[in-house]
């Protein structure tokens, strides 16, 4: 009898070094091009251009849907990535690491799957159950899929101060969002998971890969119910809009120091500006 497919196909592929890299692929196409040091990452685009507008951000050249905050020396940015999902997003989040990025905080949309979630609330994942494909290239299975402890506390104090409400708790990676049944949402439900999305766990584990700080704040778009699926998406875009505008306020008018939320040089400061050249981005890169 043949063996029970496993994943990934290759066992325990994590372990060796890949023969592609986005530093390879930075120094061909984008040799020169500096990506913020700090990112937010979101995954709608009006949200993003409507941001660009009102903080009259600019483009960052040669980086697709990537915007530098003004008056931050292009430290501090925003980014889209090609599309939604897992796979996407962390192809994006590699190239901006080759390119300088240090530690990027995802706001986007979720769906609701606790009893009493309601359309507009904000979560901030501390775990992320991984039903997607994507992590397992990065770690292996039994590895828990958790932000950096620091940065997810730095974006709940960040909450608190600018008056957002919002608790913390489990989320749900998937894949394929028009695949989540009743039988998933009861058992989820029953190990305390309050939302559903599609990049969460995948984020957290590259970052772990990486050593690159990364957490989340979701905004809750739709629910899940045994009644059905209430869509409230076109009603909570200000919502995302809002905290991340908070957060890129927030790194803008960092106080100097070594060490930024979640372990990394501080957007702005001498070592940020040493660690995110092009030169120094491709050696840190030259191993994965």
């Amino acid at each position: 009898m043949a063996a029970r497919p496993a994943y990934p196909r290759f066992p325990e592929k994590w372990r060796f070094r890949s023969i592609t890299s986005p530093a390879a692929f930075h120094a061909r196409y984008r040799s020169g091009v500096v990506a913020p040091a700090s990112c937010v990452v979101l995954w709608n685009p009006r949200v993003a251009e409507s941001l660009a507008r009102r903080i009259h951000a600019e483009p960052v050249a040669a980086i697709p849907r990537t915007w530098s905050v003004p008056g931050t020396r292009g430290q501090v940015g925003f980014t889209v990535p090609r599309g939604v999902g897992a796979p996407t997003t962390v192809i994006h989040l590699e190239e901006l690491v080759a390119a300088g990025s240090r530690r990027f905080i995802g706001v986007g949309f979720a769906g609701g799957i606790a009893p009493d979630a309601v359309p507009g609330e904000v979560v901030v994942p501390d775990r992320a159950i991984r039903d997607e494909g994507t992590s397992h290239h990065y770690a292996p299975a039994h590895v828990v899929a958790e932000p950096s402890r620091p940065l997810r506390r730095w974006v709940e104090s960040l909450l608190r101060r600018s008056g957002i409400p919002f608790r913390t708790g489990p989320n749900w990676t998937i894949d394929a969002p028009y695949r989540e049944t009743v039988a998933e949402l009861r058992h989820y439900r029953a190990d305390g998971v309050l939302t559903v999305e599609m990049e969460a766990s995948a984020m957290f584990l590259f970052g772990r890969a990486r050593r690159v700080p990364i957490a989340s704040a979701l905004v809750v778009s739709d629910r899940l119910s045994e009644r059905g699926w209430e869509l409230q998406f076109h009603a909570v875009g200000d919502r995302v809009g809002r905290i991340a505008a908070a957060i890129l306020d927030a790194w803008a008018t960092e106080r100097p120091s070594r060490t930024a939320p979640g372990g990394t040089a501080r957007a702005g400061s001498t070592a940020a500006r040493r660690r995110s050249t092009p030169r120094r981005a491709a050696r840190s890169r030259s191993t994965s």
